[in-house]
């Protein structure tokens, strides 16, 4: 499956977020994959979150966290940026 990465200049906006994705993204592992979405693991300081990716949604629903600060804002959280720095990285491979 082809994953469409989010452009560095969208995740470099908020820089706090982007310093905490770049630490998490060596703890990002794939938990599994189908045709349609792949589901990642991110293991954070104290939690872990789950990260996915759906094929065949497009923009801003591409990409989705379980994190509580994504479901309040609505806008990719430092989760979503250390998968695909992770990807684009090549820590993991899809």
């Amino acid at each position: 499956m082809h994953i469409e990465l989010l452009p560095i200049e969208a995740m470099e906006k908020d820089g706090k977020r982007y310093i905490k994705g770049v630490h998490l993204s060596s703890g990002v592992k794939i938990d599994y994959s189908t045709a349609k979405h792949i589901s990642f693991i991110v293991d954070g300081e104290e939690t872990k979150h789950n990260v996915m990716y759906f094929a065949d949604k497009f923009g801003d629903k591409q990409w989705q966290c379980d994190c509580k600060w994504y479901a309040l804002q609505n806008k990719i959280c430092s989760h979503i940026i250390a998968v695909n720095l992770a990807l684009r990285n090549n820590k993991i491979s899809a």
